[in-house]
């Protein structure tokens, strides 16, 4: 009985993260796809879905899978990673364009 109240209120404190009443803060960036030609740029916008910075990243990758390649594609960085984002545009050369903040309630 005592491993069945210890696994519930481990269940009770990850859900309680779920329900928090913070901002999450996303920015919007325009993304030019077509600067990105060469392996290590495809790669690190590969990196970049998989690190979770990307809010909404199946859309965003079916987005550049189809239609990128011809042209800009909408990026939401979330989570305040907008210096990093920008840092690593400007590192790989891939032109970008910072649309606007938003802030969202969850």
């Amino acid at each position: 009985m005592r491993i069945q109240g210890v696994n519930h209120n481990i269940c009770n404190k990850s859900n309680s993260k779920k329900l928090s009443s913070k901002p999450n803060f996303t920015s919007d960036y325009q993304v030019d796809l077509s600067t990105a030609y060469t392996r290590s740029q495809i790669l690190t916008l590969g990196m970049l879905m998989n690190n979770f910075w990307i809010d909404n990243v199946r859309y965003t990758f079916q987005e550049m899978k189809y239609s990128g390649v011809y042209g800009p594609i909408k990026f939401k960085v979330k989570n305040a990673r907008d210096s990093a984002f920008e840092q690593i545009m400007k590192n790989q050369n891939i032109s970008y364009k910072k649309l606007n903040n938003n802030t969202q309630y969850y």
